[in-house]
Formats: structure tokens, C-alpha cells, sequence
């Protein structure tokens, strides 16, 4: 029996409001026994190191003492989609760049001791199988799926997992919570563990928004939905090399 941290975040969890932009609502995570957990935590840290460091090189014209009391580099993380698109200062590296550290993320998921799981929804198609309305259900229906998904995985090795995600939206942490209490979850934790800004199990969330991004932009192009405007092929090369192999995942389709 095995102890495992689930560490969770989402893609595209904004309704039915902006389908055109966010066709697919992702929920994924990684999977990490708790003896791994620090190396996995360590081994993050040291690219980020590195990440900071190259940024700040290449900006000109703000002195290095004044890095520290920007927010910015003040709560230093990554951000899927932001990094990938190269927003904020994240721009002052070249696309070669920041996919560079893409890969360099995505080859610790490569490692045996983790597992990704993810579930989505095709909201476009759920909308109109289910004339649903109340974009809540939807949200619900995913997360218990999720749950789930974890709890027959775990069970193959009679193990267990605690639950950590971002401090996301109050409405989603409450479906969540009510998807772990469900009776179909025999594995997971009920208490869900909420990171605060900038704690020590930012890393591995932070992995896990880079899994989300990029794993929802790879589901909108298997959907057959319009591609994104930026880096679609890049994207999809990442998913195929890195996480295609590695995802346990429920799919409404």
C-alpha cells in the first residue's frame, strides 16, 4: 500500500461562456507517491531556478536590487499558458526557449513513480446532448469522474490518496469536495487541501497547470474544434512525445 499526493489543477473552467476560446473543460493532475514527492518538488525548483535566472538576464534597464520587489519575480512561478504564449516578462525568451523548458518539465512526468490523470468534456458536446444550461452540472459531473478515475487506479494497488489544488474558484473547490464525499470514491480523501499563494506545493501545481494547458489544447484539436492562433503544432509535438502515453483519463465525448 502506497500513500500518493494528487496534485490538480484546470483548463477551460469558465462555462459555456466563451466556447469559441475554451472548447474543452480539463481537470488533471499528477499522481505522486509521497516518498517522491520531495525529489519531484526539487527537481521543478532547479528549472525554475534556472528559468528566473535567464529572464532576468535578458532585461535591461531595471536594477537587479529592484527584481525582488516585483510581483512578478517577488512570487517567481509558472503559468501554462501565459509561458507558453510568452506573456508578461516571460516574452524576453525566444519561443525555442521557453519550449526548451517545456520539455524539461515534461520529462519528470516521464518518471515510473508518476501517473497523470485527467477527465474532460467536450462542453460544446455536452451542452447539446444534455440541453443543459447550468454550466455547474457539467463542472460536477467532471470531478466525480475525476474522483473516480483515481479511486480505480488506486485501488489496483490497495493505495490512497490526498487531494491538493490551487486556490481556484469557491464554487469549483465546493464540487469538488462534494465529488471526493461521493459514495463511488473509496481512495480519496474527502479533505481537500487548498494551496495558498506561493506555499511549498506550488511546484508540482504548477506542473500540473502546464499538463492542463497543454493537454486540453491537444483534446480541442482531437475534438476538431478551430486551432488556437499561437504554437498549436509545438503543442501538439510536446503532448505526443510526453503525456499521450502517461494519461489515465475519463472522456464526455
Amino acid at each position: 500500500m502506497t500513500l500518493y499526493g494528487f496534485y490538480t489543477d484546470e483548463s477551460g473552467n469558465n462555462g459555456f461562456n466563451d466556447m469559441r476560446n475554451q472548447p474543452v473543460l480539463c481537470y488533471a493532475g499528477i499522481l505522486v507517491p509521497i516518498h517522491y514527492q520531495v525529489h519531484l518538488h526539487h527537481e521543478v525548483q532547479k528549472i525554475k531556478d534556472n528559468l528566473e535566472k535567464d529572464i532576468k538576464a535578458t532585461i535591461h534597464g531595471i536594477p537587479a536590487e529592484q527584481f525582488p520587489h516585483i510581483d512578478f519575480f517577488k512570487k517567481f512561478e509558472i503559468h501554462g499558458k501565459a509561458f507558453i504564449d510568452g506573456e508578461n516578462f516571460y516574452y524576453n525568451l525566444s519561443d525555442r526557449q521557453r519550449f526548451k523548458v517545456v520539455e524539461e518539465l515534461l520529462s519528470l512526468v516521464k518518471a515510473s513513480e508518476v501517473k497523470v490523470v485527467a477527465a474532460l468534456v467536450n462542453k460544446q458536446l455536452y451542452q447539446t446532448q444534455t440541453r443543459e444550461t447550468n454550466h455547474n452540472r457539467m463542472h460536477i459531473h467532471a470531478y466525480t469522474e475525476l474522483v473516480r478515475c483515481l479511486s480505480n487506479e488506486l485501488s489496483r494497488a490497495d493505495s490512497y490518496a490526498f487531494v491538493i489544488c490551487d486556490d481556484g474558484k469557491p464554487s469549483e473547490l465546493n464540487h469538488f469536495r462534494d465529488a471526493l464525499r461521493n459514495p463511488v470514491n473509496r481512495r480519496v480523501y474527502p479533505d481537500l487541501q487548498v494551496k495558498l499563494s506561493h506555499d511549498h506545493n506550488g511546484n508540482l501545481i504548477q506542473l500540473a497547470d502546464m499538463i492542463n494547458f497543454i493537454t486540453s489544447v491537444h483534446f480541442r484539436h482531437r475534438y476538431g474544434f478551430p486551432p488556437r492562433k499561437r504554437h498549436q503544432a509545438a503543442i501538439l509535438d510536446v503532448y505526443a512525445r510526453h503525456l499521450d502515453s502517461k494519461l489515465i483519463i475519463w472522456e464526455y465525448k
